[in-house]
């Protein structure tokens, strides 16, 4: 028990790091950027919606691919032969 507090500590410590350090990042670099705000600002929201579309494109071909996991999971699976009629488990769940 005494374990997972100090683990669980370790990652709040982490975790705490890298959202501080990203604020600190990001305000120093808004300040510092070599362009004019409105400028700065739009290159952000441009890249921020580039960012938000391919990472949706991502999510939508990664859960495509579950589903074609999960198909070729049942296609590639054995079925088991019910003992009473000699019929496939599978086909007596599907009708």
């Amino acid at each position: 028990m005494l374990k997972q507090k100090k683990v669980g500590k370790g990652v709040f410590k982490i975790l705490t790091g890298v959202i501080v350090g990203g604020a600190i990042g990001s305000i120093l670099g808004l300040t510092l950027a070599p362009r004019a705000g409105k400028d700065t600002r739009k290159a952000i929201r441009e890249r921020s919606l580039e960012m938000f579309l391919k990472g949706k494109a991502e999510l939508r071909k990664d859960h495509e691919m579950g589903i074609v996991k999960k198909t070729v999971i049942k296609i590639l699976t054995p079925k088991k032969k019910s003992a009473s009629a000699g019929v496939p488990v599978n086909k007596k769940i599907n009708q």
